[in-house]
């Protein structure tokens, strides 16, 4: 029974020496992909802004493909730490998990301010419009007219008495 049980770790020790590498590796790959796809996304946005004058928010999008990069590395930084169970890895995760921890949090709270402005400055935006849009009306009472009247005629009755009349 005992032989039985060291089979089994040896066993698992040897999938975890083979699997684990493997996920890593995948994890960065996929994270160094996010980080070039969002350069490369970022740049061309950019580039219409100040070509074309788009309106385009590159920097949320750049903050965003970084946030989820990061959020891949730190998983291959975990599945590695696996494998290496010494205090010396142990440290370099907590580094490395504490750095790209602070830049994500960083990155959202610049993400938030950034969104909060924008919301900002386009609900500025509509209550300029409605303000001309109103000032511009003719019914103002200190511009001197008046509002036209509901009834033209004022022998008019009112919709309900007309209705009471009929029956």
């Amino acid at each position: 029974m005992l032989q039985l049980f060291e089979q089994m770790d040896e066993g698992m020790n040897t999938a975890l020496a083979v699997a684990v590498p493997l996920i890593s590796g995948i994890a960065e790959l996929i994270g160094l992909l996010i980080i070039v796809v969002s350069l490369l996304r970022t740049t061309y946005h950019y580039l219409r802004v100040v070509l074309v004058h788009d309106d385009y928010d590159y920097h949320l999008e750049m903050s965003t493909g970084l946030i989820t990069a990061l959020e891949f590395l730190m998983a291959a930084e975990v599945s590695k730490t696996i494998l290496l169970p010494t205090l010396d890895a142990v440290f370099l995760l907590v580094a490395t998990f504490g750095s790209r921890a602070l830049m994500s949090i960083l990155l959202r709270v610049e993400m938030r301010s950034e969104r909060a402005e924008r919301a900002e400055a386009k609900r500025d935006e509509r209550r300029a419009e409605r303000r001309a849009e109103l000032e511009s009306s003719p019914f103002w009472p200190w511009k001197g007219s008046t509002a036209p009247s509901e009834s033209s005629n004022p022998t008019d009755k009112p919709d309900s008495q007309t209705f009471r009349e009929s029956k």
